[in-house]
């Protein structure tokens, strides 16, 4: 979900399970070794470190990330996190996720993963607006029509005043998905979310969605979803209603256009600290 609420720019992430991996080793360079096109990494590395006063050290930079890039699938808010979790584990500095968010918000708009349980961000501000709780387990069918979305460039665009003007239509959206995952009520979980996507079309239109949106109802789905800052369409199912392989199967058929469609579950968010 996203939006603008009481005159902030909103949203809420959809942790899936896609994960990425930094490794990090601390040496006494001051400089910071990284592929060269891993330039937030970069940062997040050199930001952190100054974070806790530590700017003289140096460090080796190890990324592996499997998930697409400028697609919506929250891939640069993942480098740059984990780089941010990562240089202050390698330090011995313990990190709080507002800590992480602060950082991250200070490189770029950023999703809300960095914390380990579902919340209403400032994608922007890096502030943490509401705790919404544990998000129940869902199905999420992703579809990806092509192109790409880069988050800096989208964000530079001035959308406030027109996303303004639907403030009531997504304070509406965040009481259906907040009582939702409240309650682990997956249909007013993808109520709330079909209706911040209809918004998210007025604002600016996305010519693949009537067709998802035709699927979603001819297979019963609980929802649907569009990527705050990306190219992917995603339609939310109740795993209790076991949709997923028809639903493939449906979409593979009966979509044109499509570049990739790939299965998602929902999962805790959060950096996972593996040493």
């Amino acid at each position: 979900m996203q939006g603008v609420i009481e005159d902030s720019f909103a949203l809420i992430s959809c942790p899936v399970n896609l994960y990425n991996t930094v490794t990090i080793q601390i040496d006494t360079s001051g400089v910071i070794k990284c592929d060269s096109e891993l330039h937030k990494s970069i940062t997040a590395t050199e930001r952190t470190l100054a974070f806790f006063g530590r700017s003289n050290l140096g460090a080796t930079v190890k990324v592996s990330n499997p998930i697409l890039k400028s697609k919506g699938l929250g891939s640069s808010t993942s480098d740059i996190t984990s780089c941010i979790a990562a240089t202050a584990n390698a330090i011995g500095e313990p990190i709080e996720a507002l800590q992480i968010a602060s950082i991250a918000t200070s490189i770029e708009p950023s999703d809300a993963t960095m914390f380990e349980e579902m919340v209403l961000f400032g994608h922007r501000t890096g502030l943490l607006i509401d705790r919404l709780g544990d998000l129940p387990l869902l199905d999420i069918l992703a579809i990806d029509f092509g192109g790409t979305v880069d988050t800096v460039e989208y964000n530079m665009v001035d959308r406030f005043s027109v996303w303004k003007q639907h403030e009531k239509e997504t304070k509406n959206a965040l009481i259906d998905i907040t009582q939702g995952i409240k309650t682990n009520n997956v249909a007013l979980i993808g109520k709330g979310a079909t209706a911040n996507t209809f918004t998210a079309q007025k604002i600016k239109h996305n010519p693949d969605l009537d067709q998802v949106i035709e699927l979603a109802q001819s297979i019963n789905a609980a929802g649907i979803s569009l990527a705050h800052s990306g190219t992917i369409i995603s339609i939310i199912l109740d795993p209790n209603q076991k949709q997923m392989t028809y639903a493939l199967k449906q979409a593979k058929s009966k979509l044109r256009n499509w570049e990739s469609i790939n299965h998602f579950k929902t999962t805790r968010p959060g950096p996972i600290q593996i040493t």
